[in-house]
């Protein structure tokens, strides 16, 4: 699908019950995660799965700065490159007050990305976390 296929699918507007959208291994980088959250149509999304896309920064960035899921509850961010900084951006996310599961496995987070999720006040109802990264040592 790619960062095309995220920007076409992004200003479709067939499908405002959609409350699950899978789009784990896209290859969306950035640019697909920055049309994803730039998104109206999708209100009442509550389970988001973009696992294995190559999202860096930038994208969790933009998503983090998303207000139009405001019934996200399941996120999948696994497997992409946010690091640190991507982190960062998520846990200072103020517009998912009803997660209750993350998934932010292998991301290259180090101990100062873990250290600011570990802080993070804006996700009270988070019941489930994943943060183990196998590519580090």
């Amino acid at each position: 699908l790619g960062a095309a296929g995220m920007k076409a699918l992004v200003t479709c507007s067939f499908f405002p019950n959609l409350t699950s959208l899978n789009m784990k291994a896209h290859a969306m980088g950035d640019t697909g995660m920055q049309a994803l959250a730039s998104c109206l149509f999708f209100p009442n999304l509550n389970s988001l799965n973009v696992a294995v896309n190559r999202v860096g920064t930038e994208g969790m960035r933009a998503l983090a700065a998303c207000p139009f899921f405001p019934n996200l509850s399941s996120l999948d961010i696994s497997r992409n490159g946010i690091g640190d900084a991507g982190m960062h951006a998520l846990a200072a996310c103020r517009f998912f007050p009803n997660l209750t599961s993350l998934d932010a496995s292998d991301n290259g987070t180090g101990a100062v990305g873990l250290q600011a999720l570990e802080t993070c006040l804006f996700f009270p109802k988070l019941t489930f976390l994943c943060v183990t990264d196998r590519r580090q040592p």
